[in-house]
């Protein structure tokens, strides 16, 4: 599952994240410019919300970027708000569902964000309500965080079919890093893995391979305010440890 995350790229991540792609087919640093000027800066991006993607613009033989709705609006769907459920396409079976199928296999992007959250779920005592920790994950490195996705355009019948670029996030099972959190986990990508991301000829099993949990090590994480939990609050404290979450050996 990943359902909120922040995207709020200064030089200093923009140049990370330059450092990612440079190795890509189709990079250019235009892409770069137009993520710095273009990116929502939200510290708590949600379903429905917009973000930055960014795919190959296989004409023009680059890669770009624009801002997507967060949340697969497929193009043949008759209103935006099937969106809100399907904001995440598992890998176990994106070959085989309807609205996935094809655009696996000709609508490959990235969703380059700082990290992303994730809500635990703690024991409650008999009678007391069941609570959930918010964690903030990011790459132990520092680097931005590559999610696949696949996008589509849908044509927006209520602005004279106005077009409207959309999103979902690709899942696998959780590394035992994460097991605990949740079990499911994004699809992230390494610099490596790009080119053959973004080839519309790649063999399906070489995409396959591709949709596969992080390695163990890879992620670093700490718990943060339930202030989270509202879409309602965006500023840099919610992905600052939380000194009232008490020791971090009490939820793994």
């Amino acid at each position: 599952m990943c359902g909120r995350f922040p995207q709020v790229f200064d030089a200093h991540a923009l140049e990370r994240l330059r450092d990612l792609l440079i190795g890509a087919a189709y990079f250019d640093d235009e892409m770069i410019n137009a993520l710095a000027d273009h990116h929502p800066r939200s510290y708590n991006i949600a379903p429905t919300q917009h973000a930055a993607i960014i795919h190959p613009d296989h004409d023009r033989r680059r890669l770009r970027t624009g801002l997507a709705h967060f949340g697969l609006i497929p193009s043949w769907a008759k209103e935006r708000s099937i969106s809100a459920k399907m904001i995440n396409a598992r890998s176990e079976t994106i070959w085989e569902k309807p609205a996935f199928r094809g655009l696996i296999g000709s609508r490959r992007a990235l969703l380059p964000i700082n990290g992303f959250y994730e809500w635990q779920a703690i024991p409650s005592q008999p009678g007391q309500k069941r609570t959930k920790q918010p964690w903030y994950i990011t790459r132990a490195d520092e680097s931005p965080i590559l999610l696949a996705c696949v996008w589509d355009t849908w044509l927006d019948p209520a602005y004279d079919l106005s077009p409207v670029d959309s999103f979902s996030i690709i899942t696998t099972d959780a590394n035992k890093q994460l097991s605990d959190k949740h079990h499911r986990m994004p699809v992230i990508l390494e610099p490596e893995s790009l080119d053959a991301w973004f080839d519309r000829q790649s063999e399906p099993r070489a995409v396959r391979d591709l949709l596969r949990p992080a390695p163990e090590g890879l992620l670093a994480m700490h718990r943060v305010s339930s202030r989270v939990n509202s879409p309602a609050n965006d500023d840099a404290q919610l992905t600052a440890p939380d000194s009232d979450a008490g020791p971090a050996t009490l939820w793994g």
